[in-house]
């Protein structure tokens, strides 16, 4: 019998297995390339080529797409679901983009993804040119949690210091990699703003 305990040793992914009978270990149980080292009794697994998991067989995949999503307040008609619409322009102006308030000085955005998951990255695409001053610095000190109830989201996952630029893909990895359903994205300072928010982990 084998006791799985998820770790990160760096900014990829390792699975720490705990054996507890020493005949049942595999001379390499990591699949799909990943890299097999044992220390005493445990091993680790080091995924390659996309794969994460136990065992290096599963591949993260988005989850966001279309789910539901709320926001700490609006601004104009700029709602929370514009940023899990599937559509990539940053044009602000346009309505392609979710935005909270002004005076809004706490200000979140949350999606549910309707399952529990295991959390591996999320991606913020940052507001792009418009007719306005550029003001896409305003995506800073961004921290992103996941929890698995609505009323507790804040497992940590990572942060972004910024500032953000124009158009800019901001990737934010979880390196604990959280288990959750829902994943919020918070700041200290006015308007948080996303054209797209992409959250990418897998089942189990």
């Amino acid at each position: 019998m084998v006791k799985c305990c998820p770790h990160l040793l760096s900014n990829t992914l390792y699975y720490l297995f705990i054996f507890l009978d020493k005949n049942q270990c595999l001379d390499n149980p990591c699949q799909n390339g990943g890299t097999f080292t044992q220390n005493d009794e445990c091993f680790t697994c080091s995924c390659t080529d996309g794969f994460v998991g136990a065992y290096c067989t599963e591949v993260p995949v988005e989850l966001a797409k279309g789910k539901p999503a709320e926001q700490s307040s609006t601004y104009l008609t700029y709602s929370a679901t514009l940023a899990v619409d599937g559509n990539r322009g940053t044009n602000v102006i346009a309505g392609l983009c979710a935005s909270t308030g002004g005076g809004d000085i706490n200000p979140w955005w949350r999606v549910d993804l309707q399952a529990v998951y295991s959390i591996t990255s999320v991606r913020i695409l940052n507001r792009g040119p418009d007719q306005y001053a550029d003001v896409s610095n305003r995506l800073r000190d961004v921290t992103v949690t996941v929890g698995l109830t609505e009323s507790d989201v804040n497992t940590p996952c990572g942060v972004f210091a910024g500032p953000g630029t124009l158009s800019q893909l901001v990737v934010i990895d979880c390196p604990s990699v959280p288990k959750g359903r829902f994943v919020k994205i918070s700041k200290t300072t006015e308007y948080l703003t996303m054209c797209e928010v992409e959250v990418f982990g897998f089942s189990g």
